[in-house]
């Protein structure tokens, strides 16, 4: 529950019309006992104990400046108790009106493909596991107002790297990019699509070319179900292909999902895992959850790329046992 710490903040001037505007905080607290086994080449190692998976705090603060434009300015900070670094997360500032919605910010782009092909399922996350991983970014983005549940947005972005400047992307090694997307909600459907093109800036091989991603979710009621793909070429064609299908299954206070997600990187590694997971929630804010997940990893070097072989599947395994407690406020 966010607490809003300042309300009725105005202008300080004959005739002027006020403006409200407010601060909030909000946040998470998450730990949790966790078991990890992984085998590479026959050779197992298993890791386990208790500790904080996630934590942080986040301001934001929202004013009317009047005729229908709203400022928002956000920013988290990563917190997990004693011992373990501070640092920053998600910083945007956005103005928002009749249309549509400026953003620029400083923020973690994920797998865009997991919100929807997930379905919202409550479990470990392949996120850098199975399929593409987050990258930092400094980023604007325009979002159009909604048009018949149809919103377009465009963006520009600059990979952010260690000891670069930000939004100094064009001489640094780490590629920029540009994006357009097409999103729709209406009723028990949502889908997404979106194109980007990366430049080449001052970045080392292998350089990447373009990526289109795909997914979509539809809520029967009893459950709902979702898919989601991505493909991702590389300059000189090596494709990678991520694909998830999820499924979420209310169920009173329990919530039962699972996931499954593939990546193929040319003809070569395939990586495949599964997600299991099913959360208690105690009540908005808190919940107790348990995750399972198993990932293989196929690695067509240690068969052949038309014959890979069930002990090579067997070669390169993890699996993760999870049990959470999440707090929020």
């Amino acid at each position: 529950m966010k607490k809003t710490l300042i309300a009725l903040a105005a202008v300080a001037a004959t005739g002027a019309s006020f403006a409200q505007s407010s601060v909030t905080i909000s946040g998470k607290l998450r730990y949790a006992y966790e078991s990890a086994e992984s085998t590479t080449n026959g050779t197992k190692t298993k890791a386990n104990g208790v500790r904080v998976t996630d934590g942080d705090v986040n301001f934001a603060a929202v004013e009317d400046l009047g005729g229908g434009l709203k400022a928002t300015a956000s920013i988290a900070v990563l917190t997990r108790g004693r011992d373990t670094g501070i640092s920053g997360r998600d910083a945007s500032l956005s103005l928002a009106g009749n249309f549509g919605s400026v953003m620029v910010g400083s923020v973690e782009a994920g797998n865009g493909i997991i919100g929807l092909g997930g379905a919202g399922a409550p479990v470990y996350g392949m996120d850098g596991s199975v399929i593409a991983g987050a990258s930092n970014v400094d980023i604007i983005k325009y979002t159009s107002p909604a048009f018949n549940g149809f919103t377009f947005s465009a963006n520009a972005t600059d990979k952010t790297a260690s000891g670069q400047t930000l939004g100094m992307g064009a001489t640094a090694t780490t590629q920029d990019s540009t994006g357009f997307g097409l999103n729709y909600a209406n009723g028990p459907l949502a889908a997404a699509f979106d194109l980007t093109n990366y430049g080449a800036n001052a970045a080392s091989a292998p350089l990447a070319d373009d990526r289109t991603r795909f997914s979509a979710s539809y809520d029967l009621g009893v459950a709902k179900v979702g898919f989601g793909q991505q493909v991702a070429k590389a300059v000189g064609g090596t494709k990678t292909k991520d694909m998830i299908m999820g499924v979420s299954v209310p169920m009173g206070a329990f919530v039962l999902g699972a996931n499954y997600a593939t990546q193929q990187v040319g003809t070569g590694v395939k990586v495949k895992g599964t997600d299991l997971g099913a959360q208690y929630n105690l009540s908005k804010r808190t919940f107790i959850a348990a995750h399972y997940q198993k990932v293989t990893n196929r690695d067509a070097t240690l068969g052949t790329a038309t014959a890979i072989t069930a002990a090579d599947a067997v070669a390169n395994s993890n699996n993760k046992f999870r049990v959470q407690l999440s707090h929020a406020f």
